[in-house]
């Protein structure tokens, strides 16, 4: 199957995008400099993110992709990278777990609110289509509330 022909995001040329997003040889590049990067990562398992990024040339967004995809794990590593809201180390995701726990209650407060307030809103609304104004309501002798039938709406 041929995938849509597009213009690499790195050096522009075009291409059959197949999944990867990026040409063929840019795809080759960025292979390259991913095991550098974990050559480099296993010579120096203590090394930090900036540190490695300054001695292999690689983007920190590539190395962040690389911890989250656990390639640093099978090397036998363990790398971690600062949480997006509080600066924690992590080694998945963008979010520590407080975070996420935090945003989580968050959440959960706010569609509560969201729906306490829609059913205010039905219940002031009142029910069905008829006005207070078209309705009497009589109670039978089973308790039923009843609409009392006049001539003609006014």
């Amino acid at each position: 199957m041929t995938g849509k022909i597009k213009n690499c995001p790195m050096c522009g040329r075009l291409f059959s995008d197949t999944g990867l997003h990026v040409c063929m040889d840019c795809y080759d590049k960025i292979e390259r400099k991913e095991h550098e990067v974990i050559e480099y990562v296993r010579d120096h398992p203590k090394s930090k993110v900036p540190d490695i990024c300054e001695a292999t040339g690689a983007p920190e967004k590539m190395l962040k992709k690389m911890i989250r995809e656990g390639r640093f794990i099978e090397v036998g590593v363990k790398m971690t990278y600062p949480c997006e809201k509080c600066g924690a180390p992590i080694m998945t995701g963008k979010l520590c777990r407080s975070c996420m726990e935090a945003m989580r209650m968050d959440l959960q407060r706010q569609s509560a609110a969201i729906t306490a307030s829609r059913q205010a809103e039905r219940k002031a609304r009142g029910r069905g289509m008829y006005s207070k104004k078209m309705m009497e309501v009589i109670k039978d002798g089973n308790d039923r509330e009843l609409p009392k039938k006049r001539g003609k709406w006014q």
